[in-house]
This record gives C-alpha cells, structure tokens and sequence, in this order.
C-alpha cells in the first residue's frame, strides 16, 4: 500500500504541477505551495480510499471518493486562498480544474 501512496501522490504532484504552469503559475514559492499542498492532501485521501475500497462495496466506495475529491477541493481551495501569491485565476478555480485533471487522470490509470 505505501508503493500505491507514493506512486500517486508522485504521479499527482506532476499532473498537477504541469497544470498548474498552463495555468499560470511560475513563482517558485508558487510552486512549492502546490507541491506542499498536494503532499498534506493526497496521502490521506488515497488511503482512505484504498481502505473503501477493501472493506465496503462499490457504491459506497464510489460515494466515498465523491465525498473525498470534494473535500479536497474545498481544502486545498482554502489553502491556495492563504498561501498562493498568484492571483490571476482564482484559488478556488486552481483547486478544482488541478483536482478534476488529476482524478481524471488517475482513473484513466486504473482502467488500464
């Protein structure tokens, strides 16, 4: 399960980095914030997940992961509202396409 974390908390901070700079983002501290933000969130999330996954069915599991991203935006949105120096798209509008993205992403990784 750690192999599982660290691949997609790596595989995260990359797609979410990448769109990040398409959307704007080039400040180093910037940067650094959405690669700290994406280490407090995703570990948690994905292990959570993981946990649905083996002990409930795939209902609850999907409701829980639908519970789960939308948490994620809301805190990662707060998070990148204090700390982002960036102020072109809003913080809340980075939380959401960086999340839907990389949820998409990773889904198109489990199918294959």
């Amino acid at each position: 399960m750690i192999l599982s974390l660290l691949i997609s908390l790596f595989l995260t901070i990359i797609i979410e980095l990448t769109v990040s700079f398409i959307i704007g983002i080039r400040d180093k501290d910037d940067i650094k914030v959405v690669i700290l933000v994406n280490i407090c969130t995703n570990p948690i999330v994905v292990y959570i997940a993981n946990c649905l996954m083996l002990f409930t069915n795939d209902f609850i599991y999907n409701i829980g992961v639908a519970i789960l991203e939308i948490l994620v935006v809301m805190v990662e949105f707060v998070l990148y509202k204090k700390y982002l120096k960036f102020d072109k798209v809003s913080p809340f509008a980075i939380s959401l396409i960086n999340n839907v993205i990389s949820f998409s992403i990773g889904v198109i990784i489990n199918y294959i």
